[in-house]
């Protein structure tokens, strides 16, 4: 039978709290009472990231416990915007998000907009960044205090080299979907990038880790 498949999900898509501060909650829902908790809405239509993935719940687990006061935040593969979102209510100052799929700056945007972030605090571009020498320009004209890239194995790993030269020398890098088989991997091409691993989660099967820039002698 043919079935609206684009929005039967949303009847099992319902708020869930994240981490210590986070409460992720469906912009067609009610807020339920959260006290001392940062609400954050979101329809994240086709596009990854709804905050019920493992992947996506430990960088979120790992933002919020950050001080990103006055810190400039990217987001290489922001899908739903989510990370981006949750860095900025978290005190980040700005954001830049960019994703291989063309609708993901309209509903990024969207989900900005359902909390009170407009443009003037949330860049975000369509593009390959690997491939994308134009993006990349755009990204290189400031560092960043974190950097996030919740994307998979390969993709982190071409990407490595590019999100150390990005990152502020005391800066950041959180990155995650990475499937169990391939940490060794994703390890050493971080090490081999410039990057010191200061953290690493597991939850079902799925990898994280935190960098930090390698400090040269």
């Amino acid at each position: 039978k043919d079935e609206d498949w684009e929005n039967n999900w949303k009847a099992y898509y319902k708020p869930v709290t994240v981490g210590e501060r986070l409460f992720i909650v469906p912009s067609w829902e009610e807020a339920p009472e959260a006290p001392g908790r940062v609400i954050l809405r979101l329809d994240p239509g086709l596009i990854f990231g709804t905050g019920t993935h493992a992947t996506t719940r430990m960088c979120l687990e790992e933002i919020e416990k950050l001080d990103l006061d006055s810190e400039r935040v990217l987001d290489l593969g922001c899908g739903s915007g989510i990370l981006a979102i949750a860095a900025l209510l978290c005190g980040a100052e700005s954001a830049f998000g960019c994703d291989i799929d063309p609708k993901a700056p309209d509903i990024v945007m969207e989900n900005a907009a359902l909390n009170g972030i407009g443009p003037e605090d949330l860049t975000v571009r369509a593009g390959d960044v690997l491939a994308d020498t134009r993006l990349q320009k755009m990204i290189s004209k400031s560092r960043y205090g974190l950097v996030l890239a919740n994307i998979v194995a390969d993709v982190i790993i071409a990407l490595a080299p590019l999100a150390c030269g990005w990152l502020s020398e005391d800066g950041r890098f959180i990155c995650s979907g990475i499937i169990e088989g391939r940490q060794a991997e994703v390890e050493k091409a971080l090490r081999d990038a410039g990057f010191t691993l200061a953290g690493h989660r597991c939850q079902e099967d799925w990898h994280c880790y935190i960098c930090e820039r390698t400090q040269r002698k």
